[in-house]
């Protein structure tokens, strides 16, 4: 049975989050104090200090709930996802049903890592599945994520900034083909034996 969240805390951190965040639309976060953040959410510095032990925690906080909602999304739907195909549309699922938040991390206040850190979560299984289904070594499997996983990084930006004209399904087939493409590519360079 997991431990019960008392729903002061709950409510405090909800409200400091949201400080914390429209804070974030104005300006980027290294120009935002933690009595900002107080002085917003109704809620005293000591108080902010019993939670996080500064701005950035809390931010940690903000992106880890969302990532967590994303894998939970992806752990839901583990029997559904057959394909990489069924894994990007998951992940554009939760990035548009998040949007702002989405957005607000895309932008110049946001942590652009932030995006570059969920599609690492993918490295392992990746670099596993193209090891057995492709014969690709695994140094060559890893250069391969991480090439692709830039792309697509900078895809998603640009399709949440409505800089690319695309329905959600557009995009997850996109990237798809971006990474087939990708794949038959390296293969022909290197010793990959499609099994």
């Amino acid at each position: 049975m997991a431990p019960k969240v008392d729903i002061r805390i709950q409510k405090t951190k909800e409200r400091l989050k949201g400080s914390l965040l429209s804070l974030l639309n104005e300006k980027s976060i290294d120009h935002i104090s933690i009595s900002e953040i107080c002085r917003l959410s109704g809620i005293n510095r000591n108080t902010f200090y019993q939670h996080y032990k500064d701005i950035r925690d809390l931010l940690s906080e903000i992106e880890g709930d969302f990532m967590e909602t994303i894998f939970s999304t992806i752990e839901i739907s583990g029997s559904s996802i057959q394909s990489v195909k069924d894994f990007l549309r998951v992940l554009l699922e939760r990035i548009r049903a998040n949007q702002d938040l989405c957005l607000l991390l895309f932008s110049d206040n946001g942590d652009k890592n932030f995006f570059r850190n969920i599609l690492m979560y993918a490295l392992p299984s990746a670099v596993e599945n193209w090891t057995k289904e492709l014969g690709m070594n695994p140094d060559d499997a890893t250069v391969l994520y991480l090439y692709v996983m830039g792309g697509a990084v900078n895809v998603i930006e640009a399709w949440m900034k409505d800089n690319i004209n695309a329905t959600l399904d557009d995009v997850a087939e996109k990237l798809n083909a971006m990474i087939l493409g990708s794949q038959s590519g390296i293969c022909l360079n290197t010793d990959c034996s499609h099994k």
